[in-house]
């Protein structure tokens, strides 16, 4: 009788490659991992090199294309999905809602008929929006969202909780904070402008932020993937804990043994700076680096979120302490240059 198999989606990003590093090493089961064979990144081409180097199975597909999905789930008793678009990007607000919406949806069709132990379906804190006067939001506690980023998600997750209740696919859905930790190309800059003294702190660097090192997120992963009490469900995941945002600089600082951060600027200047970035941005047909968003929860306490639901349900406790996520980071960036 053929081995049960295991696939990830987005194997080929910050979380996925993490993931696959985990299933190899401590688990016997298969790994068939599915990889956009365009549009990849410097950093995601680095991981698929690693990939094909693995014992895996690597296909070659689009979620948003059922065509090339036809045979994926030949096989296959659990899934980890985590190819989406992850993070605010400059992309057309289609592509949002084709590849989190549509996309994942495109998945649970071709299990509507199979047998499954789960489907780990992976989102985002983004879905709740910021905290409107600084408590840690629960799971339930859905705020008023305006970026495509964050609504193609929220209505990615609900439609995936919807079907997979109409057809009878056991899922849990995970949802992530702000992640860092080796191979993390989104926190570079924050990293490498600490180690060059010219990161800012605004409003003196007080406000509280989440901040969850992606060894802690992959126990989660995991515990969803096989715990009883996780199907149906939706957990929040953090470090346990909110830092403030001078605690994580000053943190990065000291294992670089650099001075800490000094530049300081008030809201207002920090918001203005938003604008302008927002702006030229735009001209230049990029993300923005900066915005008044970015202000906004860089100098109040809205980016606060609740796990106690994942700790007491899913037994999570976070093993990685902030200092040392931030000194493998550090390694690792340092190694790659």
């Amino acid at each position: 009788m053929p081995r049960k198999i295991t696939l990830v989606t987005g194997a080929t990003g910050f979380i996925g490659s993490h993931l696959v590093d985990y299933l190899l090493k401590n688990s016997s089961k298969p790994i068939k991992v599915l990889v956009l064979k365009k549009h990849i990144d410097e950093i995601e081409k680095d991981n698929l090199k690693r990939l094909k180097k693995q014992k895996v199975q690597i296909v070659y597909g689009d979620i948003r294309n059922k065509k090339s999905l036809k045979k994926l789930m030949d096989g296959v008793n659990l899934v980890y999905h985590l190819a989406a678009i992850s993070r605010p990007m400059n992309v057309d607000t289609s592509v949002y809602y084709d590849t989190n919406v549509k996309g994942t949806l495109n998945l649970l069709e071709l299990l509507k008929n199979k047998k499954i132990k789960r489907f780990v379906h992976v989102s985002t804190v983004s879905v709740l929006g910021l905290s409107p006067d600084g408590h840690p939001l629960k799971e339930d506690e859905f705020q008023e969202e305006k970026m495509d980023y964050g609504l193609s998600k929220r209505q990615g997750e609900q439609d995936a909780l919807k079907y997979s209740k109409k057809h009878n696919i056991p899922i849990a859905v995970i949802r992530p904070c702000l992640m860092y930790g080796p191979r993390c190309e989104v926190r570079r800059i924050m990293f490498k402008y600490t180690k060059k003294g010219i990161f800012p702190l605004i409003d003196n660097g007080k406000a509280k932020m989440e901040f969850c090192y992606v060894a802690n997120l992959i126990q989660a992963l995991v515990e969803a993937s096989h715990n009883k009490k996780a199907v149906g469900e939706v957990f929040n995941i953090t470090d346990g804990q909110a830092y403030s945002i001078k605690k994580v600089l000053n943190t990065i600082a000291d294992e670089y043994e650099v001075s800490r951060p000094k530049i300081n600027l008030p809201y207002g200047i920090a918001k203005v700076l938003g604008i302008c970035s927002e702006f030229a941005s735009k001209i230049a047909g990029i993300h923005p680096p900066f915005s008044r968003t970015a202000a906004d929860w860089m100098s109040n306490d809205v980016n606060v979120y609740d796990c106690s639901k994942a700790k007491k349900i899913l037994n999570y406790k976070p093993a990685i302490s902030l200092r040392e996520g931030v000194r493998r980071s550090i390694e690792w960036y340092e190694k790659n240059n």
